[in-house]
């Protein structure tokens, strides 16, 4: 292929159509400028129900027992933890602020655990978390941050309720299921 030939066969047709020019030069100039290269990734919009963000029970279960098998199978640890609102007083008015208040919980424990977390309604206020590779001691840890942010939320609308959490992990003799049953017992005050 000479010289000759070569500017020929590679040469671009007129643009004379005015609709083609401003194809290429938004082309060139958009946002498809950046072609390779992902933007910043939007934030998931939270829903307006807090309770649409949980876990189904069954959801909740099917991943507790898949998480079951897989720290026994790999040996890895898996802690889990139970968040409980009762009423300060017994009188009917403050029994009435656990369905106030377990929407708000539940959203406040949803932001202050991590994504791969799984959190489920199991009463009027209180919650199952499913806390997957973390031990005891984290688990504690993140109970304890979770319950501040709650009391604070508590405290501004002076609602008569108490939280009480309890957090358990798997251990070397230990499943997760028996430590669901420790976490449960310990919340409800009965040793284990």
């Amino acid at each position: 292929m000479s010289d000759s030939t070569r500017a020929r066969r590679f040469s671009l047709p007129d643009l004379a159509d005015q609709r083609v020019d401003e194809a290429i030069s938004s082309f060139l100039t958009g946002p498809e400028q950046r072609r390779g290269r992902p933007g910043p990734a939007a934030p998931p919009e939270s829903p307006v129900n807090p309770f649409a963000a949980l876990e189904t029970r069954i959801a909740w279960l099917e991943a507790f027992r898949r998480e079951t098998a897989r720290s026994s199978r790999y040996r890895r640890p898996s802690a889990v933890m139970v968040i409980a609102a009762e009423p300060t007083a017994e009188t009917p008015e403050a029994a009435a602020w656990l369905g106030r208040v377990a929407a708000p919980i539940a959203h406040v424990v949803r932001r202050g655990i991590r994504e791969t977390d799984l959190v489920t309604r199991t009463g009027d206020a209180r919650f199952q978390v499913l806390l997957p590779e973390t031990t005891g001691r984290e688990a504690s840890h993140i109970a304890e941050r979770v319950i501040a942010d709650c009391e604070v939320w508590l405290r501004a609308v002076q609602a008569p309720v108490r939280l009480r959490c309890s957090s358990a992990g798997t251990t070397a003799h230990a499943s997760l299921e028996a430590a669901l049953e420790r976490a449960v017992l310990a919340l409800e005050g009965r040793p284990a």
